[in-house]
């Protein structure tokens, strides 16, 4: 996809780009290791804490059929991927700095966000009360293991299966032109999937479902940043340490 690496705001930190045939085996390899140990979370749950989601939804995304059928379409995304200038799954070309520290870094000042807000205006008290149930957090310790194999099931289906794949056709239709204008109008889209599906709207006052909004908007796209710049398991990183923090640790404190 010509042109990719021209905007220094979204091209890849990588130090020179793998080409595609070797990439894809490497990127599969990385991504089927996360699935291997989302299967290794779901029979540690279905072992020791099998009552652990509070509703059917959620259990459902954690089981066999679910975890089957991402590992396939997520190692679609990572063929479209590496024909679209991502870097690898986890790709030691990038620096450690942006494939571990930027990204953990990113998920504690988000998650600490997130958690300041809700303890200033307990809108999850609020929201758990409308749902009539005692938290919308998962309860410790089985949150420890939830969230991580949530954040892979997130951001497979969030950005790695649409993202590439978006791009790749419209750098089909567009003849590789505009490939910086793609990548931000497909990962905005992307980084707006999220926020857009809370249906807060009535549950918390307005401001406050904005301000929700656009905590969720930023989480997102920094996530779709750091998986173009630094490759999908960085950005999985940015969610499991904000998760850990908002869920987890939060979910802990608040009982």
């Amino acid at each position: 996809m010509p042109g990719t690496s021209a905007d220094p705001a979204f091209a890849t930190t990588a130090a020179a780009l793998t080409a595609p045939g070797r990439n894809v085996p490497r990127s599969a390899a990385s991504f089927l290791a996360m699935m291997a140990g989302l299967a290794v979370i779901k029979v540690l749950l279905m072992r020791w804490v099998p009552t652990a989601f509070a509703s059917a939804a959620q259990a459902q995304v954690f089981s066999w059929t679910w975890i089957g059928g991402l590992t396939v379409v997520g190692l679609v995304g990572v063929w479209f991927a590496a024909r679209t200038g991502f870097p690898e799954t986890w790709d030691p070309a990038v620096p450690l700095r942006d494939r571990v520290l930027l990204p953990v870094l990113s998920g504690i000042i988000l998650g600490s966000i997130a958690l300041v807000t809700d303890a200033l205006t307990h809108w999850t008290a609020i929201v758990a009360e409308k749902m009539k149930v005692h938290s919308i957090h998962i309860g410790f310790p089985a949150s420890l293991f939830v969230y991580p194999g949530a954040a892979v099931i997130v951001n497979t289906l969030y950005y790695l299966v649409p993202i590439p794949l978006f791009m790749w056709l419209l750098s089909l239709v567009t003849g590789g032109r505009w490939s910086t204008r793609i990548f931000w109008t497909v990962g905005i889209l992307a980084a707006l999937i999220e926020p857009l599906t809370q249906n807060l709207a009535g549950v918390v006052g307005a401001g406050l479902t904005a301000a929700l909004f656009a905590e969720d908007f930023a989480l997102n796209l920094v996530q779709v940043i750091t998986f173009r710049r630094a490759g999908f398991g960085a950005s999985v990183i940015v969610r499991v340490v904000y998760y850990l923090i908002w869920h987890a640790l939060w979910g802990a404190i608040r009982g």
